[in-house]
């Protein structure tokens, strides 16, 4: 058997020290940032001419945004990025992002969520339309 010299022994061990430390660290991955994920709600009014319903309507749908995941609450009369055939002719939308894909889950089962459409929204919104949009490209 070779001996190297005390000197090359503890420069082959730092190269392994070195190696280890770089094969270790491209292991350990940062996992990808969630994808926000917004729900898009067309609401139809009752009596759309009706402007105390519609803040009502408005004073409602951002209340929601205190439901845990839900990052923001946006209220629009316009909303570009509507599938195609999508009917156009609504009184207002709603845009709400969410998280990611849990927090939408959570959100749909979330009792404040189900409250909110039988006790306000029902009797304010004689049809409503939802689509999911997500920023990613599935």
């Amino acid at each position: 058997m070779t001996q190297f010299p005390t000197n090359t022994r503890n420069y082959f061990g730092a190269i392994a020290v070195l190696l280890s430390c770089l094969f270790l660290a491209g292991c350990v991955m940062t996992p990808p940032p969630p994808v926000h994920v917004s729900q898009v709600v067309l609401f139809w009014l009752k009596h759309p001419e009706s402007q105390a319903d519609r803040a009502k309507l408005v004073r409602t749908v951002r209340s929601l945004q205190m439901i845990p995941g839900v990052r923001r609450v946006e209220i629009r009369r316009n909303v570009p990025e509507l599938p195609p055939g999508a009917d156009r002719n609504f009184d207002l939308a709603a845009v709400v992002t969410f998280s990611d894909r849990a927090a939408l889950q959570r959100y749909r089962k979330d009792p404040r969520h189900r409250e909110t459409m039988r006790r306000y929204l029902r009797p304010l919104v004689r049809h409503y339309e939802v689509y999911n949009l997500s920023g990613d490209q599935e």
